[in-house]
């Protein structure tokens, strides 16, 4: 099977190519920035970000010319954009099968920006064989465009096995004011004065990572928190594998890849009360959603971790580990390509 990715240098398209890889399949990729992913056959580079419009017109008909000439037995595109209408036009055209995914906010916010990013949007779901989304919310926000085929299903992670676990919390989202790490740091900063012992890891960094070290500093806490980075895989996982609790809570979410590696890892997850985090989480049970008024770190603490960890790994393991994953996208490519 033949399958042509499109997508951006995101380490997210990138995994997702591993795992298609292992599955011993020939992938190729179309971006508008050069990626250079491992276990790629051949790139192509072909950008609709021009406010040109003849440039427009131009690369649609080298986009046209090279799904002709490469003949794939499906394509399935990556965030409905720019790059998605034109290509899920051009194959349409081309009879080719069509895959897509939604990544969150293309199917959130950008339809409701004007008419035209609406329409872009509509069309690329409504060429698609199947459009499939980590959050029921994104499928509801898809419903309102238009109806077609959808399926609620993860890009597939890779589980964690736990370790010993310490007195440590941890948090890996983006340096952003989405997500709220200073928030985090505040509710660390009240819990340890009772709990001496526990340390704060921070990874990731962002715009504000200065100002969130300054943060830390000021609340007397520096020797308690510890900044890490950017960090290699391996270091992301040996930080999910030995601490007791796992904390994101940003503004707006899909599915988030850190939380179910976390989740698989035995990590209580405390997280933002939105709707995605409904659909992992009881809270009180095997996780934390956060209320007003109340510390969630605290609330972790009288969870049971051993029976949480259980809940958490069967329920990733059967909705979201890269083998169930992975096997049900080519489940889906196989539906589109007869």
């Amino acid at each position: 099977m033949k399958i042509l990715i499109v997508g951006s240098k995101s380490i997210h398209v990138s995994s997702f190519i591993e795992n298609l890889f292992l599955k011993e399949k020939s992938i190729f990729l179309l971006s508008e920035e050069i990626c250079q992913f491992p276990h790629v056959e051949s790139e192509k580079l072909i950008s609709f970000r021009s406010l040109n419009p003849i440039t427009i017109i131009i690369n649609y008909f080298k986009l046209k010319a090279f799904l002709k000439d490469l003949k794939p037995s499906v394509i399935h595109v990556h965030q409905l954009n720019r790059l998605a209408f034109f290509t899920t036009r051009a194959a349409s055209k081309l009879n080719l099968p069509i895959v897509s995914t939604a990544w969150g906010s293309d199917v959130l916010i950008v339809p409701n920006k004007n008419f035209l990013f609406k329409y872009l949007t509509k069309k690329t779901i409504q060429r698609s064989f199947v459009i499939s989304a980590d959050a029921t919310i994104m499928i509801d926000s898809m419903k309102a465009l238009s109806d077609s085929n959808y399926e609620l299903l993860q890009y597939g992670i890779e589980m964690i096995e736990p370790d010993v676990k310490e007195n440590i919390i941890y948090s890996n989202r983006l340096h952003k004011e989405l997500y709220r790490i200073d928030k985090i740091i505040h509710y660390f900063s009240d819990f340890s004065k009772t709990n001496p012992t526990w340390k704060l890891v921070i990874g990731g960094e962002g715009d504000q990572t200065s100002k969130l070290k300054q943060l830390v500093i000021d609340l007397g806490i520096n020797d308690k928190v510890e900044f890490v980075g950017w960090l290699l895989p391996e270091d992301n996982k040996r930080w999910y594998s030995k601490s007791k609790i796992y904390i994101s809570i940003p503004k707006s979410d899909g599915t988030s890849v850190s939380v179910l590696e976390a989740m698989s890892a035995g990590c209580i997850p405390i997280l933002s009360d939105i709707q995605v985090s409904y659909e992992w989480i009881k809270n009180r049970e095997n996780g934390i959603i956060e209320v007003i008024n109340e510390n969630p770190i605290f609330s972790a603490l009288l969870i049971n971790s051993e029976q949480s960890s259980l809940i958490n790994r069967q329920l990733v393991e059967g909705k979201a580990s890269r083998e169930f994953c992975t096997n049900r996208f080519i489940e889906l490519y196989n539906l589109a390509s007869k």
